[in-house]
């Protein structure tokens, strides 16, 4: 199967947009004749979220219809099958100190995984581009160098962030972390840059921007430090647990399993490929509506609509203004994620961080295709021009200065432009989370709200979708009472 998302350009010019993905479900549909009065439960979204809430509410014996924009499951991550090699398009990364994925990982039998490090293959080298000027080091120079410099950069309260943030599932448990929440990186840099040299400085700067898709200024110090506190306030565990372990047979595979089995109960419909453009809420019911004119009522919903695209659904009775005030402001990540295949291995075990351009903020080699050649992901910035052929040759170009390489073929999803997106994993800018992230949680009459992008814990992330997924299914389940009245019976 072949989604129509994504895109791949060879470097002898040949372009093509869709890629292999088992996510794509075929047939978009399996709705029977008459809907009417059927659905107990409506689940607008079939990424993780919106997959858990399915699965379980299907579980507890409810009838559930599932309504997805795109042609697959996985929302904001899928796999890529491409001439035998797994590239994840979107999110990708997961440990076992993940509570709530690696639980699912192992109800599945998922729990063999691939390591996209590798300090033992190519040239096991870290090169650090600022300024013009590059500095080469080895991966244990690397660590100390960037411990040093995430070190100081989180170490708010004289304990690496132990004091502040004692419980990072629940990181407004501490009151002093508001002022925190209110900091800029690029305010928290100004603070530490004297402790740090040229290389650590740049390092940590490139780092930042990989991970938050935007500029210092626009990214919150506390999203960087909640990611510090989840890995275990140190750098080591920061690269462990957000770039080195994946699903080894893919995360399409993986989301496949809750597909699966909710499908299995009986109790599944689904119509992919169809946008929902209001809900409403009556009584004790609510109604959805396609951008197509398709209607169809259910007791509840639940709307996993990414945080950047929720303003783009019309509610009635409208959503309180602290809930449309906050998904009009969205969050700030709009980077770009993407992947290469270059020739032999040589590059199979080197990083970089990257200050110096306007494209490529890091790179990594993430293993080896059966062709013997070197997969690289990459983190940067989108183009704002041309043509997404001309994208990738920029992004070559980039990467090509910062280290030579033969390049054959770029294989990228741009999420920015993505109209179920608009953005990558989730980041919040100063201020926003004691504004608005309790608002996001909130229901609204029969509609409950589920998405990674408000999390508690593993925010944007593949773990934080399926917490939030679960909250809502047990939230429902317990409000309808029928699996209690299923269960009884039995």
């Amino acid at each position: 199967m072949t989604t129509r998302e994504g895109y791949r350009y060879q470097m002898d010019g040949t372009f093509s947009e869709g890629l292999p993905c088992p996510a794509v479900i075929s047939p978009r549909a399996n709705l029977p004749v008459s809907t009417s009065g059927i659905f107990d439960v409506i689940v607008v979204g079939a990424g993780y979220a919106g997959l858990t809430a399915s699965r379980d509410l299907c579980k507890s014996g409810y009838k559930v219809l599932l309504l997805e924009a795109r042609d697959r499951i996985g929302g904001r991550t899928y796999t890529a099958n491409i001439d035998g090699h797994l590239y994840e398009m979107g999110g990708t990364w997961i440990h076992w100190n993940q509570p709530h994925v690696y639980h699912e990982m192992h109800r599945y039998g998922q729990t063999r995984m691939s390591n996209s490090n590798d300090e033992k293959t190519g040239c096991q080298s870290f090169t650090a581009c600022f300024g013009g000027e590059k500095t080469s080091m080895s991966h244990h120079e690397e660590e100390l160098m960037v411990g040093k410099a995430f070190g100081e950069f989180c170490n708010v309260d004289g304990m690496g962030g132990r004091l502040l943030i004692p419980y990072p599932h629940d990181p407004h448990q501490n009151p002093d972390v508001k002022y925190w929440e209110a900091v800029s990186a690029a305010q928290r840099i100004d603070q530490v840059k004297h402790l740090l040299d040229d290389v650590q400085l740049a390092t940590l700067q490139a780092f930042i921007a990989a991970i938050s898709g935007n500029t210092m200024q626009k990214t919150g110090f506390f999203d960087i430090l909640r990611w510090w506190a989840l890995s275990g306030y140190n750098v080591s565990g920061l690269y462990e647990f957000t770039e080195t372990h994946k699903i080894a047979a893919g995360q399409s595979a993986f989301a496949r399993c809750f597909f699966d089995e909710a499908l299995a109960t009986g109790n599944l419909c689904f119509s992919f490929e169809t946008v929902v453009s209001t809900v409403r809420s009556f009584g004790n019911k609510v109604m959805v509506s396609s951008v197509s004119g398709q209607k169809w009522v259910a007791k509840r919903l639940v709307c996993t609509a990414p945080l950047n695209i929720l303003s783009k659904v019309q509610f009635d009775p409208p959503l309180p203004p602290v809930k449309i005030a906050a998904s009009r402001e969205g969050h700030v990540n709009f980077g770009a994620k993407v992947h290469l295949e270059v020739e032999g291995s040589y590059l199979r075990s080197w990083v970089a961080a990257n200050w110096s351009g306007n494209r490529v903020f890091s790179c990594r080699g993430d293993g080896l295709t059966p062709r013997g050649n070197t997969h690289l992901v990459s983190f940067g910035a989108n183009s704002e021009s041309g043509s997404p052929q001309e994208d990738a040759q920029e992004f070559v170009t980039e990467l090509k200065k910062i280290q030579p390489m033969h390049v054959h073929q770029v294989v990228w999803h741009n999420w920015l432009e993505d109209p179920f997106s608009r953005g990558t994993w989730c980041m919040f800018s100063p201020r926003y989370s004691f504004r608005y992230l309790d608002a996001l949680r909130e229901r609204h009459g029969n509609v409950l709200f589920a998405s990674g992008d408000w999390a508690y814990g593993w925010r944007g992330f593949i773990d934080g979708a399926i917490e939030e997924g679960c909250r809502a299914a047990k939230y429902i389940s317990d409000e309808l009472g029928l699996s209690k009245t299923v269960g009884a019976s039995l």
